[in-house]
Order: C-alpha cells, then sequence, then structure tokens
C-alpha cells in the first residue's frame, strides 16, 4: 500500500494537529510492513532520518510551488493522487476536488459551540473544513462527542467515521519526583523557585485565558496565595496580556512563554513542576495537554464541554461552565486540599495508561487500509 501525508503542519512549532501527524509516523515507522509505503508531502524541506524515521519506508517529498495553504493543498497536492492508493489528511482540511480516495481526520468541530472563532474564521477555514469531511472517503475524529457533532452539523453520515482516540506517550510523559529538577524549572521560566500553575497551549479565544487570570487574581485576593501563573505557548491571536495583568493587579505573577522546546520531551519538566493544570476551554473535542498533564501526575482543573468529558470525567476537577468564581474555586480547592490532589493524581495516571499510541497509529492504518481497498 502507497500513503501519501499531507504534512505540511510538520513544519514550524509544534502544537496539537503536528504533534499528532508526529507520533503516528513515529510509530508507523515501527509498524509498517515491508510492503508499504508513506510519503509525506509538504511545502518546505523535510528530513523523516532528522525525526528518527529510519525505516526508510517513510519519505518527504517538498511540493513545488510552495503556494500559501489553501492553493497549496487545491492546485499542488492533487496532482500527487493518482501515484498513491489513499491520501491521508490529518489535519481538518483536504483537496476539494480530491482524485482518489481519501481520509481526513477532523479533530473538532467548533462550530458545536458559537463563540469559540472569529466570524472570519468561520466564514473561512470552518467551511474548508467541513467540506473536506463532506468529500472524504472516510473520517477519523478524537471523540464520540466529535462523531456525533460531525453528524449533526456536516451531515456526515456515521458508518463513515472512525474515532479513534488522542493519545500520550508513556515512556515520556512521567512524573519525575525529583525536587532538585522541579526547582531548576521554576527558577527558569518564573524567575524564582515559587509555585505555579500552568496552562500550556495555543492561547486561542476558545481557551478563555482572560477568565484564567481573573480567577487567579480572585483567589490571590482572598487566599494571598504565593503562586504564579505559567501560560506556555504562543500568544498567537495577541492578547493584551500586558493590559489584563495591569488592570487585574497581578502584573508580578504572571509569566508568559512562547513554549517553544528543542523537543516535545522538554515539555515533561514544565508539566511536573507546577501544581497544577489548568484548560478553562469554551470547547473542545480532546485536549493533548490534559492527557500529558495525567501521565505527569498533575492534577488538571477543566471544563465540561465536548469530547472532555469523555477524556476527563472521573479524574479532573470538571467545572460546569467556565466563570471567574467557578474557577476560582477549583483552583483554590485543588491547590489546598491535600487529599483531593493525590486523587486526582492517582486517577489521572490510571487514565492516560488507556491510550496508547500504538494502538492509535495501528487503528489509523487500518482505517487507510479499508479505504484503500473499498
Amino acid at each position: 500500500m502507497h500513503i501519501g501525508v499531507n504534512a505540511r503542519r510538520l513544519t514550524g512549532q509544534r502544537f496539537g494537529v503536528a504533534r499528532y501527524i508526529e507520533y503516528l509516523l513515529k510509530y508507523w515507522d515501527r509498524l509498517l510492513p515491508a510492503s508499504d509505503h508513506v510519503s509525506l508531502f509538504v511545502r518546505d524541506e523535510f528530513s523523516p532520518r532528522e525525526e528518527g524515521l529510519a525505516s526508510g519506508r517513510i519519505t518527504a517529498h517538498a511540493l513545488r510551488p510552495s503556494l500559501t495553504g489553501a492553493l497549496w493543498e487545491n492546485l499542488v497536492l492533487p496532482r500527487q493522487q493518482g501515484h498513491l492508493d489513499v491520501l491521508f489528511c490529518p489535519s481538518y482540511t483536504a483537496p476539494l476536488r480530491p482524485r482518489g480516495r481519501m481520509v481526513v481526520t477532523t479533530h473538532s468541530v467548533d462550530q458545536a459551540h458559537p463563540g469559540t472563532h472569529s466570524w472570519w474564521h468561520d466564514q473561512t477555514w470552518a467551511r474548508w473544513y467541513r467540506r473536506s469531511a463532506q468529500v472524504a472517503d472516510r473520517v477519523i475524529v478524537p471523540s464520540q462527542a466529535t462523531r456525533e457533532a460531525l453528524e449533526a452539523i456536516y451531515g456526515i453520515p456515521r458508518e463513515r467515521i472512525d474515532v479513534i482516540e488522542l493519545a500520550v506517550d508513556m515512556e515520556v510523559f512521567r512524573p519525575l519526583d525529583d525536587p532538585v529538577v522541579n526547582a531548576r524549572t521554576r527558577r527558569r521560566y518564573l524567575g524564582d523557585d515559587v509555585p505555579y500553575i500552568l496552562f500550556l497551549g495555543k492561547m486561542s479565544s476558545r481557551r478563555n485565558i482572560p477568565l484564567l487570570l481573573a480567577a487567579f487574581a480572585l483567589l490571590k485576593q482572598r487566599k494571598k496565595l504565593p503562586h504564579k501563573v505559567l501560560l506556555f505557548g504562543p500568544n498567537h491571536e495577541n492578547l493584551p496580556l500586558a493590559r489584563i495583568v495591569g488592570d487585574l493587579g497581578i502584573a508580578d505573577d504572571v509569566v508568559q512563554d512562547d513554549g517553544r522546546v528543542p523537543t516535545h520531551a522538554d515539555l515533561v519538566p514544565v508539566y511536573n513542576a507546577a501544581d497544577a493544570f489548568v484548560h478553562p476551554t469554551m470547547y473542545d473535542s480532546t485536549s493533548f495537554p490534559v492527557l500529558e498533564a495525567f501521565a505527569c501526575g498533575l492534577p488538571v482543573i477543566t471544563v465540561k464541554t465536548g469530547g472532555l468529558t469523555e477524556l476527563a470525567n472521573g479524574c479532573a476537577y470538571l467545572i460546569e461552565v467556565p466563570q471567574v468564581e467557578a474557577l476560582a474555586q477549583a483552583l483554590d480547592h485543588v491547590i489546598h486540599d491535600g487529599a483531593l490532589r493525590q486523587r486526582l493524581r492517582a486517577q489521572g495516571l490510571e487514565r492516560a495508561r488507556g491510550f496508547s499510541w500504538e494502538n492509535a497509529a495501528r487503528r489509523t492504518l487500518d482505517v487507510l487500509r479499508r479505504t484503500a481497498t473499498a
């Protein structure tokens, strides 16, 4: 079988979808039989061997001309489909007029919750996401909630949708329990060995960063909290963080780091040195950082919404809706209740053990194989 992969997300800073592609390839490199081959199609030069993909069954091809994403995917990428058994598009979008069999991964249907994106996004990218799923032979989603949204909003028949959950690399993401490493990590990012609350990921509008900061400010006022907040990820929507923290009186207690690390494994001490992980999203179908925080034994606070209910129910502190008072109370309980912290730590670790990248990679290959031979 010859699989083509739209891998343009692999270049640049890697969050979310790019990590998904990275881990699938890592395990495909171990799982692919000698008769199979994967061609990665990218816009810029990319070396599989530098990524540790050493089997020789995964190769990369920089397709020219290197146009913008939408033009490249619709004008340049489709020319390759005649040489493939199946094209895998792991990042929502795909050629709108495919020339062969195709599988798309739709990670979330944000239209299920109004206000998660701008009007411009809803009129452009969201329309492309919808049409990509509609023209694909099969669609992979990470949760039952996403499957239901695909049926209801995109009109995709249930029999064309495969649920394959995201996973976490338990070989890498684990509790460190090393006070020296934790202290060094806190000094590196905060300038001092002080406790902190962690948010990790892109600071998109739906993640409610201003609400998190307001809840932290409220709790700090009430309890004289010694903690700081570490926002670890790019502020790609240019939230006015300086103004927000200034207005809240917590300018000295919030640090934003762009989140660039040499390898994904370098996130492990960032999780381990924190006292709590907070993901106060309006809507998410699932969450890499939540799973990684579980695997590191870090207590998690998030919202009962979308696929997060499936992922985190019973092993995270779930608030019903993202509100300042509710989040402040959650932070208070998780930081100060030792028994609760230990329970969340144990339940999160147990939950993370159920999500295997080898299993996810194998099941994804099965979907591609069935599609190619249908």
